[in-house]
């Protein structure tokens, strides 16, 4: 008898699971893509680019999802387009059962704006990429001079990486000015002199020795006794007076 019970409840289950699948499936080629889910994972680029920045890009592309079925929607089509876009870095999506679209993008961080005497502006990306300055404005340290796109990615993204990550020199330093490759000037915000960097070998060790300069010479002497702080030279710190100043 408890034989023949079991038996009724496993089939009372399969006819339950078979009515269960036949009217609540519904295969892909059917479901409709009703919304995106976008999300920025870099959090302090929020700002720069954001969910509208996204849905904008794939409405100009025309390969907006919403409203077609998922079996029509190639993943793949939009995840090169928003990897080709200039401010993305990479793109990743993926659908779920109930029609939603997730896409999670990586922007890329500009550290530096670029405008050299020659060329349009541009923004400079801690990998060293590229990215037009016509759409964004934002406030970041400013390149100028005789600037070469090689020079940029070589001489200038070592600096620049050095600036924006110090939470000193990122406030201290608004333009860097380049000469030439072995004539680099930094205009800071507070102080009214100019520092002589030379090139940018070494960087780090020149604007160590200015920071020491910064809390133990300057508070002595004033902060605008100086017209130009050098650091060329290595191991060295040669002030110039303002003629103004005895």
């Amino acid at each position: 008898m408890k034989t023949i019970i079991k038996i009724m409840l496993m089939l009372a289950v399969l006819v339950y699971l078979v009515v269960a699948v036949t009217l609540f499936y519904r295969p892909v080629e059917d479901i409709i893509c009703r919304s995106m889910e976008i999300e920025v994972l870099d959090t302090t680029t929020a700002d720069f680019v954001d969910e509208n920045y996204v849905r904008d890009v794939l409405v100009a592309e025309k390969i907006a999802p919403e409203g077609q079925k998922l079996s029509r929607v190639n993943l793949l089509e939009i995840e090169q387009s928003l990897r080709n876009d200039p401010y993305l870095m990479s793109a990743n999506c993926y659908y779920t059962d109930k029609g939603v679209l997730c896409i999670d993008v990586m922007p890329r961080k500009p550290i530096l704006l670029v405008m050299a005497n020659n060329g349009k502006p541009y923004y400079l990306d801690e990998q060293g990429a590229t990215m037009p300055a016509n759409r964004f404005s934002l406030p970041l340290c400013v390149a100028t001079g005789n600037i070469t796109k090689e020079y940029a990615a070589t001489g200038l993204l070592p600096l620049a990486r050095i600036l924006y990550a110090d939470d000193f020199w990122s406030k201290q330093v608004e333009q860097i000015h380049v000469e030439d490759a072995n004539h680099v000037l930094l205009y800071p915000r507070v102080g009214d002199h100019t520092i002589i960097l030379g090139n940018t070998d070494k960087a780090s060790e020149k604007l160590e020795r200015m920071l020491l300069f910064y809390r133990k010479g300057l508070p002595q002497v004033g902060w605008n006794r100086y017209e130009s702080i050098n650091l060329a030279y290595e191991g060295q710190i040669v002030c110039k007076k303002r003629k103004d100043k005895k």
